[in-house]
């Protein structure tokens, strides 16, 4: 009897663990058309990250397309730009290989490089390790300049690692426990660090952008933009973040696209139940692609979307440019000579035929600061954070 009745509630306990893990999906009931690939890569994706998109033949696609180049055998993109190129591997140091002497110098660094920066005019990398260690390292004399190593480990990580960037003489860093770490280029001294997200698994910076006089960052869990004055913020779950002109759109993991201007603050938000949106592509509007097969089009203000259906779910590598996407050894691009919607009878041609009707709402601006150039402006922002006055605020969700 006790036997039985142990049976019937481990019984009890599948039916009830299956039930709660039912999965929903984006299932669009209005469908304009159907979309078709342009082409193929000359092999598929291995590998993606932040900057770049790794081919099964060493080539590399980057946010300006498919290089010509191709890496060592094993080895996979982080940052550069040709002729020299920061590449890593698994159970391999990383190298700073040069695309045109097809040459590999090894960086001596302690653990993989899974973010970096060629410090512009200098023989300098800025880099971020596995274990989150980050520093500057100079690749001609093989010294590291500076090294640091933060308290959390970040024993994982999203696979969209941002890489450093420079504002004039600093190094702006990102780590992988959701911090920004800013470094003097030339000492490779600490002079501050920025909170972007913190407390949550997978809490690395997967966006690092400087919009106007804003330094914007963010992790899978939060997303900050900081001014001279105010540091303002929005709370969750990201998938994305794409600038277009003068306004930020976040991708919720929720299946919520929000239309911000460059002070996070909603101007408008559109919902689509179940939707897991990979990445984003844009012209005149805004083109998110979907994991079931579709891609979303929508205007500028979010107003109107229409829905066309992809060749494929998207279960393998996809990486995206601002006018086209990658996925597997397959590759969609807009049309630059214009994005006209067909009539009805044609909509199956592509998906940049889908034109949303806009609702003729004016997009957001940030007035110019005629007295401060952007770097100044960028390194006020950065003081007041070190030493915040009276007028200095935080706004949390600002909607």
């Amino acid at each position: 009897m006790r036997r039985r009745l142990g049976w019937l509630a481990a019984l009890l306990v599948m039916v009830l663990v299956g039930g709660c893990s039912e999965k929903n999906y984006f299932e669009p009931t209005d469908i304009k058309g159907t979309v078709q690939y342009d082409g193929t890569l000359p092999a598929k994706i291995v590998e993606i990250g932040y900057a770049g998109a790794t081919l099964a033949n060493g080539q590399v696609v980057t946010k300006e397309g498919l290089r010509d180049y191709r890496l060592p055998e094993g080895y996979r993109y982080v940052s550069g730009r040709a002729p020299l190129i920061i590449a890593s591997g698994d159970c391999k140091p990383s190298i700073l290989y040069d695309t045109r002497s097809k040459e590999a110098k090894e960086l001596k660094l302690p653990r993989r490089v899974v973010a970096a920066l060629i410090i512009p005019g200098t023989t300098r990398i800025a880099f971020v390790l596995e274990g989150n260690s980050y520093g500057i390292y100079d690749y001609q004399n093989g010294e590291i300049v500076a090294k640091y190593t933060a308290t959390d480990p970040a024993l994982s990580a999203d696979i969209r690692i941002a890489n450093p960037m420079m504002l004039d003489r600093l190094v702006l860093i990102p780590t992988l426990d959701g911090r920004l770490v800013i470094l003097d280029k030339t000492t490779g001294a600490k002079i501050r660090e920025i909170v972007v997200g913190k407390g949550e698994a997978f809490n690395n910076v997967i966006y690092l952008n400087i919009i106007g006089d804003r330094l914007v960052a963010a992790t899978p869990h939060r997303i900050i933009s900081v001014s001279p004055k105010v540091m303002d913020a929005q709370t969750m779950e990201i998938t994305d973040v794409v600038f277009v002109d003068d306004a930020i759109y976040i991708l919720s993991k929720e299946g919520t696209i929000y239309y911000c201007d460059t002070d996070l603050k909603i101007l408008g938000s559109r919902k689509f139940p179940f939707a897991h949106f990979v990445g984003v592509i844009y012209g005149e509007f805004i083109y998110v692609v979907e994991r079931e097969g579709y891609i979303i089009a929508t205007d500028r203000a979010l107003s109107v979307a229409n829905v066309f259906e992809l060749p494929d779910k998207i279960e393998g590598w996809f990486f995206a440019t601002p006018d086209a996407f990658f996925y597997e050894d397959h590759y969609f691009r807009l049309n630059k000579g214009g994005e006209t919607p067909p009539p009805p009878a044609e909509a199956e041609s592509r998906a940049q035929a889908s034109e949303p009707v806009s609702d003729n709402r004016a997009e957001p601006s940030v007035a110019p600061r005629e007295e401060e150039t952007t770097v100044e402006s960028i390194w006020k922002s950065i003081k007041s954070l070190f030493s915040p006055d009276e007028s200095d605020k935080t706004v949390e969700g600002a909607d």
